[in-house]
């Protein structure tokens, strides 16, 4: 990622952080009275939140490209039933602890126990789904000879010629690599 892209992208964040925390989304009463169905402020933010996307991606559609990561590209991929399960235990989730990851984050960056405690266990899930994660069929096709889970330990992915015999790789390839590491 070059010098411009990290500094978009930690510009975003901080923006958004701000927001949602600005937002009251960081307050467990704000998403509480909203899951109740008592408030419909958050939803009202989720409504203009999906406008501002909608209308962000037809901005890059009519470009073909974003600024700093080339061509533009959504995959589409159907719905399987272990995403109808990972939603489920997402909603459950969210219903019981009053936060989602970005509202957890809010919630411990300001403070709040709850919201440190849901990303200590989102992390424990994620670590034990690593655990569990079949290597076939799921996930992003990793290219022959490069390293990552299937040797055993985790490997930082170095840029195009850093390494013997990266300079070789064409563009799809290091895109591949990138987003599999």
């Amino acid at each position: 990622m070059n010098r411009g892209a990290r500094l978009s992208t930690a510009a975003v964040g901080l923006a958004f952080g701000f927001l949602l925390t600005s937002s009251g989304f960081g307050n467990y009463a704000t998403i509480h009275q909203a899951l109740l169905l008592r408030s419909g402020y958050v939803y009202a933010v989720f409504a203009s939140a999906a406008a501002v996307s909608a209308a962000g991606l037809a901005l890059l559609r009519r470009a073909g490209a974003t600024a700093f990561g080339g061509p533009l590209r959504l995959p589409h991929h159907p719905a399987r039933r272990r995403h109808v399960y990972g939603a489920a235990v997402f909603g459950a989730g969210f219903g019981i602890s009053g936060a989602c990851p970005a509202s957890a984050v809010a919630m411990a960056a300001t403070g709040g126990m709850g919201g440190l405690l849901v990303l200590t266990g989102m992390v424990g899930g994620l670590w034990l789904r690593g655990l569990t994660e079949p290597e076939t069929g799921r996930g992003p096709a990793r290219p022959p000879g490069l390293p990552g889970r299937d040797s055993g330990r985790p490997t930082a992915c170095p840029a195009a010629g850093d390494a013997p015999g990266h300079a070789a790789l064409d563009g799809a390839t290091q895109e591949a690599r990138h987003a599999t590491n």
